[in-house]
């Protein structure tokens, strides 16, 4: 795509939009096959070409649009108006490249599950470079002010920045990976009568199993941070425990006579406050 007669805000919007709309296709092409027939093996086996060449095709327009973002960031000559101006704020620029850096973690939490997953790794070595680039550009940008006081506030105001919405990333996605599997015993639809109390039944046991599981596993592990630990813990909770306790209040006849007191949700909640002491 070109851009060459377009405003830098312009460009900036169109690399957003760009980026926000992949993000979007890679999630529609999700799927999970739950009863294959052979049938049905065959019909997957011939989608697979294509859907290949459509994840080649995304990966090839995320990576032209991140060249684009970073000739852009390059170019503008704003940087130091903008940090004086500022007072050495939050640049645009800083927020404008964390957005591109949050669509392309959706894309590729998106094609982790979907049938386009064979460019994740390479998505994941984008993000990563990005990341380290925008550092290097902060400092490199910062010369440019000659207030040496405000040019210090500009790096920890905006490197403050940027490390909080990685850690917020990388909280979500240790999430996804370590309890996600928890969250899935839980059933989101439903089935007529004896087949939904078995399903009822048997959701509700596999859940406990991988709770503790997965509590056990990580009991000993350790978050020295404390407002880190304590963000965690809340946010794991609120993940997990609050679709549990949702699933529980509309199943009463479950809550009475299924779940043991061990169980129970604010026993589950006491046990996640324990984790990550060491």
């Amino acid at each position: 795509m070109s851009w060459m007669s377009s405003s830098p805000f312009s460009k900036r919007r169109s690399c957003r939009s760009c980026l926000t709309c992949l993000s979007v296709s890679a999630a529609s092409h999700m799927f999970t096959p739950v009863v294959i027939s052979p049938e049905a093996q065959r019909i997957f086996n011939e989608m697979g070409g294509p859907l290949e060449r459509e994840g080649n095709r995304l990966w090839e327009i995320i990576l032209s649009t991140m060249k684009e973002v970073r000739t852009l960031m390059e170019e503008d000559d704003s940087w130091a108006i903008e940090i004086s101006r500022g007072g050495g704020e939050v640049h645009n620029n800083t927020r404008f490249i964390m957005d591109c850096i949050v669509c392309m973690k959706n894309a590729r939490t998106s094609m982790k599950s979907s049938a386009l997953s064979d460019n994740t790794e390479n998505l994941g070595v984008l993000i990563d470079g990005t990341i380290d680039y925008l550092k290097s550009l902060l400092f490199t940008k910062s010369e440019s002010c000659s207030d040496q006081i405000l040019r210090y506030l500009f790096l920890l105001n905006n490197s403050y920045f940027v490390a909080n919405v990685v850690s917020e990333s990388y909280m979500d996605s240790y999430i996804d990976v370590s309890w996600g599997h928890v969250v899935s015993c839980i059933p989101k639809s439903g089935f007529p009568g004896p087949i939904q109390r078995w399903i009822n039944t048997s959701s509700v046991a596999k859940f406990e199993s991988a709770f503790h599981k997965t509590y056990q596993t990580q009991k000993l592990w350790k978050v020295p941070d404390p407002r880190l630990r304590d963000a965690l813990r809340r946010a794991i909770t609120e993940r997990v425990i609050s679709g549990y306790r949702d699933y529980l209040v509309v199943h009463l006849l479950l809550e009475k006579h299924v779940v043991r007191e061990s169980s129970r949700p604010e026993v589950l909640e006491g046990m996640l406050g324990e984790l990550f002491e060491g």
